[in-house]
């Protein structure tokens, strides 16, 4: 299979950047990251759906890796941008998404959806906040708020069919009833995924010097998606 980098470009110039994944296939696949991700992130899981037969598609999200726009309200338009796009050339189009682009996939006008642990609730509590604030250092945004108005201006998502939303075991308890609710009188899959799940370590730690640490430990692993250090590779 080949792979290219692409872009889909709109009306007033924007151009949204992704990597195709070639197999010649009558279908393709919109693979959207989460908040904090890119396509760069996604690349190798684009490459095992492409050899179940599909084209493949993975987008940088407005705010994230090469997209040059900042993340805001509208992030819903990076997708319908690239359906409207690959509706010209393929029969099907199948979006796949985890976490803000589940619930993205979900929203969108896709044919089918794949969802994985998509935020199904606009609701989010003090501790998932922290931990997605945490993060926020690999996103360019709009302001320090965005992404919770996102979650509250995205649900529920509409679709009510022609849906398969993947969850966790050991992800909280509120997140899985949202999904439960959401799913309720509607035509969807609901899979409950019991593998790659993180349970507590039994490592004698203090709560708050873990809580102090956790930025540079963030910044550690964060630190590689810098601009700079591909700047000065020759």
């Amino acid at each position: 299979m080949e792979v290219e980098r692409v872009f889909f470009e709109g009306d007033d110039g924007y151009r949204m950047p992704a990597f195709h994944i070639k197999s010649d296939a009558k279908r393709a696949f919109l693979i959207l990251h989460g908040y904090s991700s890119s396509k760069n992130a996604w690349l190798g899981f684009g490459y095992d759906v492409a050899e179940k037969g599909g084209d493949v598609f993975v987008l940088d999200l407005r705010g994230h890796g090469e997209n040059e726009r900042v993340l805001d309200e509208d992030v819903i338009e990076d997708v319908e941008l690239a359906i409207q796009h690959l509706r010209k050339r393929y029969s099907e189009v199948v979006t796949i998404g985890h976490s803000l682009g589940g619930l993205l996939a979900l929203k969108s006008d896709a044919d089918f959806a794949y969802a994985i642990s998509p935020p199904l609730s606009s609701k989010i509590l003090s501790e998932p906040k922290f931990m997605l604030r945490l993060k926020s250092c690999t996103v360019r945004e709009k302001d320090p708020e965005v992404l919770f108005r996102i979650l509250e201006k995205y649900n529920p998502p509409e679709r009510d069919s022609n849906a398969v939303v993947f969850y966790g075991g050991n992800e909280s308890e509120g997140f899985k009833m949202a999904i439960a609710k959401w799913a309720e009188g509607k035509d969807v899959e609901i899979v409950k995924i019991d593998e790659m799940q993180a349970s507590m370590p039994e490592i004698d730690v203090d709560g708050e010097k873990l809580r102090n640490y956790l930025p540079s430990f963030i910044s550690h692993l964060s630190v590689v998606a810098a601009s700079k250090i591909v700047d000065k590779i020759k």
